[in-house]
C-alpha cells in the first residue's frame, strides 16, 4: 500500500478535487429536489432529501469544502421543514400519539390512506431524529442554529394543526418534536452557543416554551428508573438549563408573549361561578398528583356533577377539564410557578436506588461540588421566591449544612429565608450557625458573603446576650489565625455587635488582679469554653476580648492614659494598619456603627496596594540657630619684589610688611590716587575686597 501511494503522487489531489465536485453536485441535487417538491404533489423527494442531509452531515468532519456542504445540509433541512409545515397547515398529519422519546407512534396500515399517513409519520420521526440527535449536536455552529430554528417552526406548525383538529379547541401543545428536543438536551453535552441561543431566544422570551420546558424537565427527571451510566449526567445538564431560566413571571400581566399563536389569545372569562372545585394537590416534588396539568377552578364548561353521577361521567369531565385547561394553565401565574417548582424540586430532591453491590445511588447522577455551590448562591433570589412550597427544600438545605465547609456557609442564606419569610420552624439554627465558625471559615472564597449573612443573622436586638457574646468571642478567637484582610472585617463586625448589645461591653473592660489578658502574670484562666457547642452555655460573658487586644489596642490605651513608659503587656500585629485599626476598641464608642460593606472587599491585593501607595514623610528638624560654617584659613603668599626682600632681610618679613600696608590701604582708602604711583602701589589699590578680608586670618 505504501509503494502504491508513492507510485501515484496525484492520488490525493484527485481525491480532493473529486470531493469538491461532489459537494458542489450535492448542492445542485438539493436544489433539483426542491424544485420537484414545489412543482408536483409527489413527496418521495422529501425522503431523498432526508437521506442526503444525513449523508452530507456525516461528511462534514472530513470534508475539504466544508462551507459548500453546510449550505447543502441547511438547504435540505429547510426544504423538508417547509414541506412538513405545509402538510400540517393542510391537517394531513396526525401527531396526537407520542411516546416518551417524542416520536409519533406508528400503527399498522389497512388501506391506502392509512399507508400514506403511516409513511408520513415515519418520515416525521426520521426528520425529528435527524434534527434532535445529529444536527443539533453538529460541530458546525450554523448547522446547530438551523436545527434549533427548524425544531421550533415544526413545533408551532404541529401545535396549530392539533388545535384546529381538536373537538373543543381550547389550546394544544404538540409533544413532538419538543419532547425529543428536551430529552436529547438533558442526556447529551450541548455546545455553549446552543445553550445561549435556546435560553435567550426562547426560554427567556416565550412563556409557553418556558412552561412546557419545565414540565418536560420534571417528567424526564422523574422518569429515570435505573443507575446506568447513561443517566449519570442528566441532573447536571438539567441544572445547567434551569439556572438559565431567570425571567420568571411574578404578575399575570407578565404572561404576554407566546410562541404558538393560538395560545396568546388567552382564556375567555366566564361569568358563572364554579362550585366544589378543589385546588390542585401537590406531591412531594411539587407537581400534581397525576402527572398531568391540574384542573383550574374555571376549566370545565359546566358545574361539577352531583354525588349520584356515575364514575364514567366523572372521568369524562376530568379529561375534558384537563385538555380544556391548557389555555388557562399557560395564562395562570400559579400554574406557571407550579411547573417551575416541579422542575427544581425534581432536580434537588432526586430519587435513590440500591445497586447490585448494595450501595445507595442517586438517580440521574450526583451534582458536583461546584454545581451545588452555584445552586446555593442563586437559591434565595432566583429559586425560592418562585416556588409554590419553598419549605419542601428544607431537607436539601439541612443536608448541605451537614456537609460543613463552604457548602454549609452557602446554605445558610436559603435556610434563613425559609425561617423568616416562610415560617419554617428550625430552633437549632443559631447552634448550627455557631458550629460553622471554625478555623477555615476565615480562609474560604465566600468569606465576605458569610460575613454579610452573619451580620444579618445577628442583627436582631432581641437575641439573648449570651448568644451574641459567644459569637463575639468565637470571632475574636478566629482572628488569631486569620489573614490581615479577615481581621479588618472582624474588628468592625465585633464593634457593631458591642454597640448593638451594650450588655457585652464588659468583655472589653474586664481585669483580673491587674492582668488585662487571659493568661498573664497572675495565671488567671479564660472563662470561655471553646469546646461547648451550645452558644448559650459557653461562658463568653465571663471572658474578655484579649485576642483583639493583642493586635495593639491594649498598648495604645495604656500609652494614651499613663504615657509610653506604662505600656506593658500586649503586643502589636506585624502589619501596622491592622494594629491602627484594632485600636478603635480602645477609643470611646461614640460612632453609631461602622458600615461593614466598606471592609468586606479587603484582600491581600488591596492591602498591598494601600501599603505601597503610602508616602514616607521626612522628620522635621528642630528649629535652632544655624551657625555659619567656619572659613578655613588660606595660605595667601603675596608676590613682592626681590628688592623689598633684600631691604627687609628675608622674604617672610617683606610679606608681613606688604600685608600690613595693603590692609591699611583697605581700611583707609584714599579718595584720589596720587600721581606717579608705582606698579606696586597700583597692585595694592586694586586688590579685591574678599582677598583683603582673607588676609585677616593669616
Amino acid at each position: 500500500m505504501a509503494r502504491s501511494s508513492q507510485g501515484r503522487p496525484g492520488l490525493a489531489t484527485h481525491s480532493a478535487s473529486r470531493m469538491k465536485q461532489s459537494s458542489k453536485s450535492a448542492l445542485e441535487r438539493v436544489k433539483e429536489k426542491q424544485a420537484l417538491l414545489a412543482s408536483s404533489t409527489d413527496l418521495n423527494p422529501m425522503a431523498e432529501l432526508l437521506a442526503d442531509a444525513r449523508a452530507l452531515h456525516a461528511q462534514l468532519p472530513i470534508a475539504e469544502d466544508e462551507r459548500a456542504l453546510i449550505k447543502a445540509v441547511t438547504l435540505a433541512v429547510r426544504v423538508v421543514s417547509q414541506s412538513f409545515v405545509a402538510l400540517c397547515d393542510k391537517d394531513a398529519l396526525q401527531l396526537e400519539h407520542v411516546d416518551e422519546r417524542g416520536r409519533v407512534v406508528v400503527s399498522e396500515a389497512k388501506d391506502a390512506a392509512a399507508q400514506v399517513s403511516r409513511w408520513l409519520k415515519q418520515q416525521w420521526n426520521a426528520f425529528v431524529v435527524l434534527l434532535t440527535e445529529d444536527l443539533l449536536f453538529s460541530d458546525a455552529s450554523s448547522v446547530c442554529m438551523v436545527a434549533l430554528e427548524v425544531c421550533m417552526s415544526l413545533q408551532v406548525a404541529a401545535s396549530e394543526s392539533q388545535h384546529r383538529g381538536a373537538e373543543a379547541p381550547t389550546g394544544r401543545w404538540s409533544p413532538t418534536p419538543f419532547r425529543a428536543l428536551v430529552h436529547n438536551l438533558l442526556w447529551r453535552d450541548v455546545h455553549e452557543d446552543l445553550i445561549e441561543a435556546l435560553a435567550e431566544g426562547y426560554l427567556e422570551t416565550y412563556d409557553d416554551v418556558r412552561y412546557f420546558f419545565c414540565k418536560e424537565v420534571s417528567r424526564c427527571l422523574r422518569g429515570i428508573t435505573d443507575l446506568s451510566t447513561k443517566n449519570n449526567s442528566v441532573r447536571s445538564h438539567a441544572r445547567t438549563w434551569l439556572c438559565r431560566i431567570t425571567a420568571i413571571p411574578t404578575e399575570p400581566s407578565h404572561l404576554n408573549n407566546f410562541l404558538v399563536p393560538h395560545l396568546s389569545k388567552g382564556p375567555a372569562k366566564k361569568k358563572k361561578k364554579q362550585k366544589g372545585q378543589a385546588k390542585p394537590v401537590l406531591t412531594e416534588d411539587g407537581d400534581s398528583d397525576d402527572g398531568e396539568i391540574p384542573a383550574a377552578p374555571w376549566d370545565s364548561d359546566e358545574d361539577e356533577p352531583d354525588d349520584d353521577v356515575n364514575t364514567d361521567s366523572r372521568k369524562r369531565s376530568r379529561t375534558r377539564s384537563r385538555h380544556g385547561g391548557l389555555l388557562h394553565a399557560v395564562h395562570s401565574l400559579g400554574t406557571q410557578q407550579q411547573a417551575f417548582s416541579a422542575a427544581w424540586l425534581s432536580l434537588l430532591l432526586p430519587g435513590y436506588q440500591t445497586n447490585s453491590q448494595g450501595e445507595m445511588g442517586t438517580l440521574g447522577g450526583v451534582l458536583s461540588l461546584a454545581e451545588t455551590h452555584d445552586i446555593l448562591v442563586r437559591l434565595h433570589s432566583q429559586i425560592l421566591p418562585h416556588l409554590t412550597k419553598p419549605t419542601m427544600l428544607h431537607d436539601f438545605l439541612v443536608d448541605c449544612l451537614d456537609s460543613k465547609g463552604t457548602t454549609a456557609l452557602l446554605a445558610l442564606n436559603g435556610l434563613f429565608t425559609l425561617i423568616v419569610y416562610h415560617n419554617l420552624d428550625y430552633p437549632a439554627f443559631y447552634t448550627r450557625l455557631y458550629a460553622l465558625l471554625d478555623a477555615s471559615v476565615m480562609h474560604t472564597r465566600y468569606r465576605s458573603r458569610f460575613m454579610r449573612m452573619l451580620d444579618t443573622f445577628l442583627g436582631s436586638t432581641h437575641l439573648p446576650v449570651a448568644i451574641v457574646a459567644s459569637f463575639i468571642k468565637r470571632m475574636s478567637r478566629l482572628s488569631l489565625r486569620a489573614t490581615p484582610a479577615a481581621i479588618v472585617e472582624i474588628v468592625p463586625f465585633v464593634w457593631n455587635l458591642l454597640k448593638r448589645h451594650p450588655g457585652c461591653m464588659q468583655m472589653i473592660h474586664r481585669e483580673w488582679d491587674g492582668d488585662h489578658l487571659a493568661l498573664g502574670p497572675s495565671g488567671v484562666q479564660d472563662g470561655y469554653n471553646a469546646h461547648e457547642t451550645n452558644p448559650l452555655h459557653t461562658g463568653a460573658l465571663e471572658s474578655s476580648l484579649w485576642e483583639l487586644a493583642s493586635f495593639g489596642a491594649y498598648r495604645l490605651s495604656q500609652s494614651s492614659q499613663q504615657g509610653p513608659a506604662a505600656a506593658r503587656g500586649g503586643d502589636t500585629h506585624y502589619l501596622g494598619s491592622v494594629s491602627t485599626f484594632a485600636s478603635i476598641l480602645a477609643e470611646p464608642f461614640t460612632q453609631q456603627q461602622y458600615m461593614l460593606e466598606d471592609f468586606l472587599d479587603s484582600t491581600y491585593s488591596t492591602m498591598f496596594e494601600t501599603e505601597t501607595k503610602k508616602t514616607l514623610q521626612r522628620r522635621q528638624r528642630a528649629k535652632k540657630p544655624v551657625a555659619p560654617p567656619p572659613v578655613a584659613p588660606l595660605d595667601i603668599t603675596l608676590s613682592v619684589p626681590a628688592l623689598l626682600a633684600d631691604k627687609s632681610g628675608n622674604m617672610e618679613t617683606a610679606i608681613r610688611r606688604e600685608t600690613r600696608k595693603r590692609l591699611r590701604l583697605y581700611a583707609f582708602p584714599c579718595e584720589a590716587a596720587p600721581s606717579g604711583d608705582t606698579p606696586l602701589e597700583e597692585s595694592r589699590r586694586v586688590m579685591p575686597v574678599d582677598d583683603c578680608a582673607k588676609l585677616w586670618d593669616l
